[in-house]
């Protein structure tokens, strides 16, 4: 379930899903706080559900893991082919100036970025929706649905209210 990366960094698999040959997993750093439970130190790029300051407790490796306790920030996931370096670098200043947030991975044109709950949904959507009018790539909330299996039901988990 997880493992020290040779810099000492524990790294911890995230469940994503189940395909027939196995479940797909994404690995992230987090913080081991005994037990099953970490601390998140950065948003994933797959998995949902999840960001960067949560605490969560992972049970299996075939399913995915439960929140403890909310860290504070929204995930914001990125997926594209690929995308222009300048435009990755403009939203990561955007991010990081205007909402206080980071740029946790990147993957070609796939970003997983951690944005605080306080600045504000229209900040945030602000930021993003500019990105979006300047590259054609959508963006997406990554933790704020309840059913995060089902696409069709956008019932919201209130968890920032």
């Amino acid at each position: 379930m997880h493992h020290v990366d040779e810099d000492g960094t524990t790294l911890i698999a995230l469940f994503v899903a189940m395909r027939e040959n196995g479940p797909v997993c994404e690995e992230i750093p987090a913080q081991s706080l005994g037990g099953n439970q970490y601390e998140l130190l950065s948003s994933p790029g797959l998995a949902l559900n999840l960001a960067r300051g949560d605490i969560v407790e992972i049970k299996s490796g075939t399913a995915p893991a439960t929140v403890v306790r909310r860290g504070g920030n929204f995930c914001i996931q990125i997926y594209a082919d690929e995308l222009a370096a300048a435009h990755v670098a403009e939203l990561r200043e955007n991010v990081g100036e205007k909402l206080h947030g980071t740029l946790d991975g990147s993957y070609r044109g796939n970003l997983a970025l951690s944005v605080p709950a306080s600045a504000g949904m229209a900040s945030i959507c602000e930021v993003f929706d500019g990105f979006t009018a300047r590259t054609g790539v959508p963006w997406y909330f990554a933790n704020v649905y309840k059913n995060f299996d089902d696409a069709e039901d956008e019932t919201l988990l209130d968890w920032w209210q």
